[in-house]
């Protein structure tokens, strides 16, 4: 049995994933259509850094037909490897080899990836640098795509010179994985929420549990001291084991049972807003090559928001809302309507200040018109979600987490997200650039459902919000 360059970097990620990815165990999982975007922004940067190497790289080394292999693969005993470039330097004669990255810069797993690869190949080839291509995080998008500057080469040749001890052991050690017919012994991960074989690494696993504790999977040693220890719940963990205060806090008000609120500090907080309230949220895409001009690679092109308004205490609650259906920057047009409904006076209530904040002044860079009203609008922002992040009203049933899907079913249970078509920011985010950039004019009607769709879930944001706020006032 073959270890290949993806069957190493499994290793990496879990020692249990790469024994599921081999003995046919990962669990059957419907690729959503956050999950297939994110295959296809991959393939169109593959794309893009193919034609690069084609209309640059080849050029920039003047290397002759017979001195470039592209995608070449070598088999060297149990370890299998495919590069995507291998080109011949003239002059050094020494192959320099280039791996392709979807990412803006050189990430831990790119370190071990190219490793592994160049070990395989100095078993046929004398190899001379080693790059990572990966995009260019400065480049701004002028008129047409400038591949030379959309890219950018890395070189990590003495990173693998580094490495390679470590990973000539560690690609034996995934050898000895996969030749084991019990995973019993097996080091699971300890990220069940993204883990491709639930059932395998953690089964059983409690309903709340020691991976819910915030930020606790930053740390690798404490998980596995807790694991060690044969605590798998929240409930189980012991007073003096150490944590931060946060995480105390949290593991506290697991073990208590009740919510604890702090009346006085919500308040405070509360009256700080100034009517009339503008509750708003945006939705948001963000491609890898850019798609207009002005943005970056990965740049969020926020093409949708949402809009409750409560003029005066009391008031009817009045709502409006955005969303761009052509293929087009949505700035303009999604900034334009916006002004036209936010005054500029009153507190600007988000989730999350941290992207709706980033988000004017990006916006506010790329059409610099609009700058001061970003600015504005930042400058008023009020972010619900700190009452939770910061501890002044949390609930076992939250179970650590801030978002609003976790908060709102707790404050307000007759509200809910259950069976929206889109329930969610990634899936948002998928289906708008579905309906804009891939159905035809004759989907129209698949077109308008979706619209549709994208309109109820943003809506339900601010709505959420809204009750959450009201339920804090009746505290």
């Amino acid at each position: 049995m073959k270890l290949t360059k993806t069957d190493f970097v499994a290793y990496i990620d879990a020692p249990m994933h790469l024994w599921a990815i081999k003995h046919n165990k990962l669990d059957e999982k419907e690729i959503g259509a956050y999950v297939q975007h994110l295959f296809e922004q991959g393939y169109d940067v593959e794309r893009y850094a193919e034609r690069y190497i084609q209309e640059h790289l080849i050029h920039q080394y003047k290397a002759k037909p017979e001195d470039i292999l592209l995608q070449p693969t070598h088999i060297d005993g149990e370890f299998e490897a495919r590069t995507d470039v291998l080109i011949r330097n003239p002059e050094t004669n020494l192959w320099d080899m280039y791996e392709i990255k979807s990412s803006t810069k050189v990430e831990k797993v790119h370190k071990y990836d190219a490793t592994f690869q160049s070990l395989v190949f100095k078993k046929k080839y004398e190899l001379g640098d080693i790059y990572i291509l990966h995009l260019n995080k400065d480049y701004v998008l002028d008129g047409v795509t400038n591949l030379k500057e959309l890219f950018t080469a890395t070189n990590v040749t003495e990173i693998t010179e580094s490495l390679k001890d470590e990973v000539h052991n560690l690609r034996y050690e995934a050898l000895e994985i996969i030749q084991e017919d019990d995973p019993q012994n097996v080091l699971v991960c300890i990220r069940p929420k993204t883990c491709p074989c639930l059932e395998i690494c953690h089964k059983d696993l409690p309903n709340y549990s020691i991976y819910d504790v915030n930020h606790l999977t930053a740390s690798e040693k404490k998980i596995r001291d807790l694991e060690e220890m044969g605590i798998k719940s929240v409930l189980d963990i012991p007073n003096t084991f150490p944590l931060t205060d946060k995480q105390s806090f949290q593991v506290q008000v697991a073990k208590n049972g009740t919510a604890s609120i702090d009346n006085d500090a919500i308040k405070s907080e509360l009256n700080n807003l100034v009517y009339p309230l503008y509750f708003v949220d945006y939705e948001s895409f963000n491609p890898a090559i850019p798609m207009y001009d002005g943005y970056k690679p990965y740049d969020q092109i926020p093409f949708q928001w949402s809009l409750h308004v409560l003029e005066h205490e009391g008031d009817e609650l009045k709502h409006y809302e955005f969303i761009e259906i052509e293929a087009i920057d949505p700035i303009p047009n999604f900034l334009k309507a916006l002004q036209e409904v936010i005054g500029t006076e009153g507190s600007i209530i988000v989730w999350n200040e941290t992207f709706e904040g980033s988000q004017n002044i990006r916006m506010g860079e790329i059409h610099p018109e609009y700058k001061d009203f970003c600015e504005n609008m930042n400058n008023r922002m009020f972010d619900l979600m700190k009452i939770f992040r910061d501890g002044l009203y949390a609930d076992p049933k939250f179970k650590g987490s801030y978002s609003i899907k976790k908060v709102l079913p707790v404050l307000v249970p007759d509200l809910s997200y259950d069976g929206m078509e889109i329930g969610e920011g990634a899936t948002a985010m998928a289906s708008w650039d579905e309906m804009v950039h891939k159905l035809d004019e004759n989907e129209l009607d698949k077109k308008n459902k979706i619209r549709e769709d994208l309109l109820r879930y943003c809506e339900l944001d601010t709505l959420a919000m809204v009750r959450i706020w009201e339920a804090l006032k009746d505290i």
